[in-house]
């Protein structure tokens, strides 16, 4: 993202106000609006005022709300409008502060096209005083698209250690218990994370119950393995007051008691049942945290059991996961929040969401279960790969890091784990991480990587235009449900059957063509919401797997609609999420 125009901090003085009603004037703008907005910027913590200077001439300004991570103002002034300004001041303050929003006085049609063009879409509309604005955000696909050439270089006061261990591959309890052992050692000790009485919360993955077949086989690398869990335990036991074992299943959400029976987990209480409790998470009480920088969400509900802890121990898994990528420390997190949040994240922004509950759930210690991890269709319908490893360490970029690098990814490839580098999270850098075990060229072991298929009907369209790896992996989801015999012609597939006029998905920020209003047209996610009005647009950033399937379905009337989770749950967490929406406007 190479930018020629350099941002400098400017006072908020006279003359600055001076150059903005200015650019107000020559756009024909309310100044009225102006003057509300610079007496409450005086007022107001985190306003910051900057100006664009091009070959040391100022060329424009920018007014920037740090703790909404909102750009308030974005102006060429007089004279360079036509010289592209605005769109290299928006790439400088990008650079600098990655995901953002924008706000913009209604109407202000000329500065509307340039931030859509640019890569930003429109959101919801509010009050400011007597002037109706609207607020848009920064397509996350774009960011991602703009920042792929960057070299990017974070400081950080000191190197993050990631420790390896390997397990002998008969696996037993005990071995495993050394080898976890083992591994907390090379990071200090149990001592240096535990003291003696201390509430130790161990955040395990219990995704769902595709873990265990109905014949008692267990299938590797969709859940954490027990015998980790129950190692970690009494490892804890001699020092801790009490363990809980806390989750809260993403997959059917009220079924996380019925996944601690389903795995046995009555054995890991067994160790010590006065100190030894399962929580949870989806019906623990909560409490409201304000989100540092307010990206994409101002606050999060975060469980009780995880804020009263004095100490949190997170045992995700070594696997895949077929739109972020992986799914390791960063991700492992979404399971500590209720499930509207889940289902909320998907709305204003998953990716994003998941680094918000980094900055307010912070593991004390981060132990990945790499002694079977999931290859190709994960997180719950890949293949058990086995690695004999553990990876261990404080920080999650760091070990997310580590932990991709042995599963043959680059760290930058997962949307999650790029974003909570590029927010300060933790290095990625492999000279400012330093690895405790066996080397880890040794340990390199690709995991097949899930293929996507989103290639047309006969008269159904995908348009993908620079789609990020969430919508195209959640659509390829519901496009696999449409790859089966068609039951008004099983010669045929369902996604082949013939409408008369094409079918047009489109996802992704970037299209050429144009779009016409009298087809049947589905706009995917928060990238095509400015097509919204052209027909039927699935909200999201990337919208959620049901309502991908019910917008796609709604041509297939005929058809009962795949499900991805219990429908009662999801339409309930739906019609609350409407509510919510509907109190913001």
């Amino acid at each position: 993202m190479p930018t020629q125009l350099l941002l400098k901090p400017q006072e908020m003085n006279l003359e600055v106000l001076g150059h903005l009603q200015q650019a107000y004037e020559n756009l024909g703008l309310d100044s009225g609006y102006l003057q509300h907005n610079w007496r409450s910027w005086q007022e107001t913590d985190g306003i910051e005022i900057y100006a664009g200077y091009q070959n040391q001439q100022m060329q424009g300004l920018l007014a920037f709300d740090r703790q909404h991570s909102l750009i308030l103002e974005v102006l060429a002034l007089p004279g360079f409008h036509d010289q592209g300004v605005e769109a290299a001041m928006l790439d400088a303050i990008i650079e600098q502060e990655n995901l953002i929003a924008c706000q913009l006085l209604a109407g202000d049609e000329k500065r509307y096209n340039l931030l859509v063009d640019y890569g930003f879409r429109p959101g919801r509309t509010y009050q400011v005083a007597d002037w109706q604005v609207m607020k848009l955000e920064l397509s996350t696909a774009v960011l991602l698209e703009k920042i792929k050439s960057r070299q990017f270089s974070r400081s950080y006061p000191q190197k993050e250690t990631v420790a390896i261990e390997r397990v002998p591959a008969a696996r037993e309890y005990e071995q495993i218990k050394d080898a976890l052992q083992s591994l907390i050692d090379r990071l200090g000790g149990l001592e240096r994370y535990v003291k003696k009485g201390q509430t130790v919360v161990i955040k395990p993955n219990i995704v769902s119950d595709h873990g265990l077949k109905k014949d008692g086989t267990v299938v590797g690398g969709v859940v954490t393995d027990k015998k980790v869990v129950k190692a970690m335990v009494d490892l804890l036991l001699p020092v801790a007051g009490k363990v809980i074992v806390a989750e809260g299943s993403s997959i059917n959400r009220s079924a996380t008691t019925k996944m601690f029976a389903h795995y046995g987990y009555d054995e890991v209480v067994a160790l010590d049942p006065q100190r030894v409790s399962l929580v949870d998470l989806n019906t623990d009480k909560l409490l409201e945290k304000a989100v540092p920088g307010g990206k994409r969400m101002q606050s999060r509900q975060i469980p009780v059991t995880l804020e009263e802890a004095d100490v949190i121990i997170s045992l995700p898994v070594m696997k895949i996961h077929f739109a972020a990528g992986v799914s390791l420390s960063i991700k492992n997190l979404q399971g500590a929040v209720p499930p509207l949040e889940k289902y909320m994240s998907h709305f204003f922004g998953l990716w994003q969401n998941l680094v918000n509950i980094n900055h307010l759930v912070k593991p004390d210690l981060i132990i990945i279960d790499g002694t079977v991890g999931q290859e190709d269709f994960g997180p719950i319908s890949g293949t058990p790969k086995v690695m004999n490893l553990l990876v261990g360490g404080t920080n999650p970029v760091a070990v997310d890091a580590v932990a991709m690098r042995i599963m043959g990814f680059d760290p930058t490839e997962s949307p999650p784990v790029l974003l909570a580098y590029l927010q300060g999270l933790g290095p990625i850098e492999s000279d400012m991480i330093d690895v405790a075990g066996p080397p880890l060229e040794e340990l390199i072991d690709a995991f097949k990587r899930p293929q996507l298929d989103l290639s047309n009907g006969k008269d159904f369209k995908v348009h993908v235009g620079g789609a990020c790896s969430g919508c195209r992996a959640y659509l390829h989801f519901t496009l696999s449900k449409l790859r089966r015999p068609d039951p008004k012609n099983p010669d045929g597939l369902l996604i082949d059957r013939p409408f008369g006029k094409a079918d047009h998905v489109y996802l992704g920020p970037n299209h050429q063509e144009a779009i016409d209003p009298e087809a049947n047209n589905v706009f995917m996610g928060l990238c095509q919401q400015h097509h919204a009005h052209l027909g039927t647009h699935l909200p999201g950033c990337p919208p959620h797997s049901e309502v991908i399937i019910d917008g796609i379905f709604q041509f297939f009337p005929d058809v009962p609609k795949a499900k991805y989770a219990d429908k009662s749950e999801e339409a309930v967490l739906g019609e609350m999420l409407q509510t919510i929406l509907a109190g913001m406007k």
